[in-house]
């Protein structure tokens, strides 16, 4: 299983949301590059940084994520406002690995099309659940759109996962939601990463006994719930 320690950044600095609501937040000392160097130096191979701004449509830190690009050699997983196919080939052609994509995988299932299968393959479908709805614009809107019916478009494609992200859970430190995952895993054979509430690091030892392909960690680093040196060295294990 793949471990992916987050960096959420909002005007230039580390932030987390509680439930995806940006008045709950919480600012960390932390520069986002020294937060990636840092997990780095701890011998992570993979990160998530997601662009809160771009999300809610309140401008963006594009230039800041390619510094860290171009600093530092780890994988990245980019999210966060998404919402063309040109940003899409943007972010792949300054080097991201993953591009997590949410609203527009929901609201324009057929943007997917407009990708080649190699551009495909880099494409996580963002399948964010709130109150039973898939939520988009930063989790602001709920769509009668059912996971059977995503699901459906793109098992049939190239992509590379499915990320799953229990809304209500983000940000509480409450422990992961294994019914809302399990119901996507019972829809698709694609990979899958987890997020959402991860309270410690039997939340991690769960998610990868029950074979999930990737786990997203954010605020129990933050807040010491989990130490970056026992989430490393179980990273080696699983």
């Amino acid at each position: 299983m793949k471990i992916y320690p987050a960096i959420d950044i909002s005007e230039g600095a580390c932030i987390r949301l509680t439930k995806g609501v940006f008045e709950d937040k919480s600012v960390y000392k932390f520069s986002p590059l020294e937060m990636a160097m840092e997990y780095k130096k701890e011998g992570f191979e993979n990160i998530h940084i997601v662009d809160i701004d771009a999300t809610l449509a309140r401008g963006n830190n594009f230039e800041l994520i390619k510094d860290i690009r171009k600093k530092i050699d780890i994988n990245i997983q980019v999210a966060g406002g998404i919402r063309d196919t040109k940003t899409i080939k943007d972010k792949i052609n300054y080097g991201f690995n993953q591009i997590v994509i949410g609203t527009l995988a929901v609201k324009k299932t057929d943007f997917i099309n407009d990708l080649l299968d190699d551009e495909q393959s880099k494409i996580s479908i963002a399948l964010d659940l709130k109150d039973g709805f898939i939520a988009s614009h930063g989790w602001k809107e709920k769509n009668i759109v059912s996971l059977s019916d995503i699901t459906k478009i793109y098992n049939n494609k190239n992509i590379h996962s499915y990320f799953i992200t229990d809304v209500s859970k983000d940000g509480m430190l409450s422990g992961l939601n294994f019914d809302i995952f399990n119901s996507v895993k019972k829809l698709t054979s694609k990979k899958i990463t987890v997020g959402g509430g991860v309270k410690n690091m039997e939340d991690i030892i769960k998610a990868n006994k029950k074979g999930y392909d990737g786990i997203v960690v954010g605020k129990a680093i933050y807040e010491h719930n989990i130490k970056l040196r026992d989430l490393s060295k179980y990273q080696t294990q699983c």
